[in-house]
């Protein structure tokens, strides 16, 4: 076996895929649109300031310092001056909820009468409780005021203009209760983060299509064997395994171009801090030879390119939904948690949220990287005997 036939092997594959502008597209062009669109419409989960929308035809003090109260929550008001507008937003996802306030608040509050509120939300996206908790916290934080202001014109017979004042005064004078979590037993360092954004968008999509990729690349071995290619080689002075080894590198070095090319993408284009470099490129390089292995395994037992090339990004779309690249795991019910362990983009996926949310190192990533490299270790042999054992046939 010599190097220079390895490499000249290996170099067909990628003329091959340099030719072919369907899979340049799917290689380069379709990676880069996915993260900028799915990065894009995620991105604002990145903020700490979620969109709401807010009704408010009235006007007046009252109304004013709750729009105030509104704003300096995690949430970000929007005008709206349309009820049914709302509702029709909340249900198109373009806010994640509504907020009416009526338009007679000043003046039903202030007579001491009971003001609605009305919080609006769609149940089929997700019952958004935080966002109401912080509504909540809002409207009672105003309400607490009014309360000890309503207390204090009735008992001192003040007018409730100046007990509110007074009110506000002493709340702005008396300190606030705060309450301090701490998680005990395990360290904040390995809490579970999702990160968002083109932060979660890159990786996910680095090791989508890779893994597409790869796999329906497959179908050019598939084609090589079909067309006896690869027999036509066994027969001039050059051994089985320089063959295997060639296509195997022509594999490998496909999806690490891949990798490196949407990794470069993320930190050149979209900002994207992928953490420590060498854990980084470290599983770069162990995922690129979990696909390069499916991607061999899948040329030895497909009998057509074009199951390859209809089968492989099947395959990989549905590995990738139970695996975290589409959404994170961590929202799936525990048993699909625990069904997406079985291939390897979940482990591939946990290893990059540790790098970029974790901040963490090589060796935190290690046991990512050893399920990763039990799949090559298992399926590379088994690929590579089975390829050999068809040339040789």
């Amino acid at each position: 076996m010599t190097t220079f036939k390895v490499a000249t092997i290996a170099a067909k594959s990628l003329v091959r895929i340099w030719r072919d502008r369907t899979a340049l597209f799917f290689t380069i062009l379709l990676p880069f649109a996915i993260i900028l669109i799915i990065g894009l419409a995620i991105g604002g989960f990145s903020s700490e300031r979620v969109p709401i929308a807010i009704v408010h035809k009235g006007s007046g003090p009252l109304t004013a310092d709750l729009l105030r109260r509104l704003d300096h929550t995690p949430l970000s008001p929007r005008a709206y001056t349309d009820e049914e507008r709302v509702r029709r937003d909340v249900r198109r996802g373009a806010v994640v909820a509504g907020v009416v306030i009526p338009a007679d608040y000043d003046a039903v509050v202030t007579s001491g009468k009971h003001a609605d509120i009305v919080f609006l939300a769609d149940l089929s996206h997700g019952f958004p409780a935080a966002i109401r908790s912080a509504v909540q916290a809002a409207v009672a934080g105003q309400g607490a005021e009014l309360q000890a202001a309503r207390f204090t014109s009735v008992r001192l017979h003040k007018p409730f203009a100046q007990a509110l004042a007074q009110a506000r005064r002493v709340e702005q004078i008396v300190p606030g209760v705060g309450v301090q979590t701490q998680t005990i037993g395990t360290s904040s360092r390995h809490s579970f983060v999702i990160p968002s954004g083109f932060e979660y968008t890159a990786p996910a999509n680095l090791v989508l299509f890779v893994f597409i990729t790869s796999f329906a690349g497959s179908a050019a071995l598939i084609e090589s064997m079909r067309l006896g290619v690869s027999r036509r080689m066994f027969s001039t002075p050059t051994s089985a395994g320089t063959i295997v080894s060639g296509e195997t590198a022509g594999r490998f070095t496909i999806a690490m171009l891949q990798g490196l090319y949407i990794l470069a993408l993320g930190l050149l284009v979209f900002r994207v801090s992928f953490g420590n470099p060498l854990a980084a490129s470290v599983l770069v390089v162990m995922f690129a030879l979990v696909a390069t292995a499916f991607a061999m395994l899948a040329g030895t037992v497909l009998r057509t390119p074009e199951q390859a090339g209809s089968i492989g990004p099947i395959a990989g779309i549905a590995m990738g939904m139970l695996s975290g690249c589409m959404w994170p795991r961590l929202i799936m019910p525990p048993f699909m948690q625990h069904l997406g362990l079985l291939f390897p983009q979940a482990w591939a996926m946990d290893g990059f949220v540790k790098l970029i949310a974790l901040h963490g190192t090589l060796r935190d990533i290690v046991p990512q990287l050893a399920v990763l490299a039990a799949f090559v270790v298992v399926l590379l042999p088994l690929a590579t005997w089975r390829l050999r054992r068809q040339i040789v046939a």
